[in-house]
């Protein structure tokens, strides 16, 4: 696959978006950076969010001497009996009984897991680079936005841009107000009804699913994180700390996401 070709941007002329303000209101107009014209890949997007999915899961095993406590052989023909390993040990009362293979009781496993086993994915770095480059992209295209599910209205551009003073908010009723001003009241409405599970994770701690929201990326959180976090389907991150996983749940691209001014700064300098 030949990845020079996804560094290729698919505008090149600048895009301007509204900064909006802390009341709801929209105030000066900002020209978007340039990794928001980047190629959409989807194909990326979920390579990538397999990839760094796989970083949460631990590897476990069996023990290496599960099932091999005893001494054991076979009697061989001639006794009536079969064939299997039985343990040694003479006036004891395991003494006859089937040891260490897996049809006995208290034997080894069958087909255990193994801390060996390669549960992580690997990804080039180039690739990732790009796979995050377009996960930014499909935030900028609204037809994208809402085939992921995010109810926003109609002729807004995304993504939204926030004024720094936004980072500040310390009240979850001033930051849902905000959201709702913007247009965003049937989103929030979306997020905040809850599913029961199907299965057995009705009985380990994980009843409710709820659907993922809006993203508020800000460069420095100075409040926002606890007032937005407060708020179902709302997620807060740093410029610095934002990843595909974040962009693109599931490993589905296109999420609505809100950058501040000193995020979108953050981004340039770290995507340089």
């Amino acid at each position: 696959m030949n990845f020079t070709a996804s560094l290729v941007l698919r505008k090149t002329e600048p895009v301007f978006a509204n900064v909006y303000r802390v009341d709801g209101t929209i105030g000066d107009t900002t020209s978007l950076p340039w990794f928001f014209n980047s190629p959409l890949r989807p194909d990326l997007v979920t390579r990538a969010f397999i990839h760094l999915s796989t970083h949460k899961l631990q590897p476990k095993g069996v023990s290496k001497m599960s099932g091999h406590k005893h001494s054991v052989e076979s009697w061989g023909p001639g006794f009536g009996m079969a064939r299997i390993s039985r343990v040694k040990g003479r006036g004891t009362p395991k003494y006859g009984a089937g040891g260490m293979v897996p049809s006995a009781v208290g034997g080894r496993p069958t087909h255990p897991p193994t801390t060996e086993k390669k549960i992580h994915k690997s990804i080039n770095k180039k690739e990732l680079r790009n796979a995050f480059l377009s996960a930014l992209a499909f935030t900028a295209d609204p037809k994208s936005v809402r085939e992921r599910g995010h109810r926003i209205p109609d002729g807004i551009q995304t993504p939204f841009v926030v004024e720094d003073a936004f980072e500040t908010v310390e009240k979850t009723a001033e930051a849902r107000k905000f959201l709702v001003k913007i247009g965003l009241e049937e989103e929030l409405e979306r997020c905040s009804a809850k599913k029961i599970r199907a299965g057995k994770g009705k009985m380990r701690g994980r009843r409710y699913k709820r659907r993922k929201g809006p993203i508020i990326v800000v460069g420095d959180d100075r409040g926002i994180g606890k007032s937005a976090g407060n708020i179902p389907g709302v997620e807060v991150v740093k410029a610095k700390d934002l990843s595909v996983l974040h962009l693109a749940p599931g490993g589905k691209p296109g999420r609505l996401a809100l950058f501040t001014q000193s995020a979108l700064k953050m981004l340039e300098e770290r995507l340089k």
